[in-house]
């Protein structure tokens, strides 16, 4: 966790602090990271043993794209989504069965500590916070006992207010300006006769 303040760093800078054998996290859903993970995708092949544990995956992530072999990352989901199942299918993403309202717990406790966290938030706000936008679920655990904080920005995200919404820019080792690209969204599947 960090103790000087966080200091801008280029998504391959932040990249180049994995190596081999880590645990990394990429949070959930809209918090995952986007320019982090193309550029640790443009080097995995670099590296070995590399773990990613997420969930709710909403966009294909760079990084196994790039090891088609899955000979470099592992990645584990907390809890599928449709892509999450497509890779788990293919033999490329592992579950970790855990009852929701015990992962802060199972992260506090029993997880590896993430060497480095990386999630995509809102930019810091004038009370010096990251808000983690709709996708604030057990992220105060992760940082808790994390090693290295990352934070992406993107001026996209919704600002979602309440407790414990944020990372206090004390927590955080390293901020990536974000590309500001949409958030992902889930499409509708069309209405079939059932539906109606």
């Amino acid at each position: 966790m960090a103790t000087a303040p966080a200091r801008a760093i280029s998504p391959q800078q932040a990249a180049d602090l994995v190596t081999s054998g880590m645990w990394l996290d990429y949070g959930a859903g809209l918090c995952q990271p986007d320019l982090f993970d193309r550029a640790l995708g443009a080097r995995i092949c670099e590296l070995s043993n590399v773990k990613i544990r997420h969930c709710l995956t909403m966009r294909p992530r760079a990084v196994l794209d790039a090891d088609p072999g899955g000979e470099h990352v592992h990645v584990f989901s907390l809890h599928f989504s449709g892509y999450d199942r497509k890779k788990h299918d293919e033999g490329r993403c592992h579950y970790i069965p855990v009852n929701l309202g015990e992962i802060p717990n199972y992260y506090r406790r029993f997880m590896a500590p993430a060497d480095i966290v990386v999630v995509k938030t809102c930019p810091m706000d004038e009370n010096g916070d990251f808000n983690l936008s709709a996708a604030n679920l057990w992220h105060r655990a992760i940082v808790e006992r994390a090693h290295t904080v990352i934070v992406e920005t993107n001026r996209r995200l919704p600002y979602v207010h309440g407790e414990q919404t944020g990372l206090h820019a004390s927590e955080v080792d390293f901020v990536i300006e974000g590309d500001d690209g949409p958030a992902p969204e889930l499409p509708n599947p069309p209405i079939r006769d059932v539906d109606a």
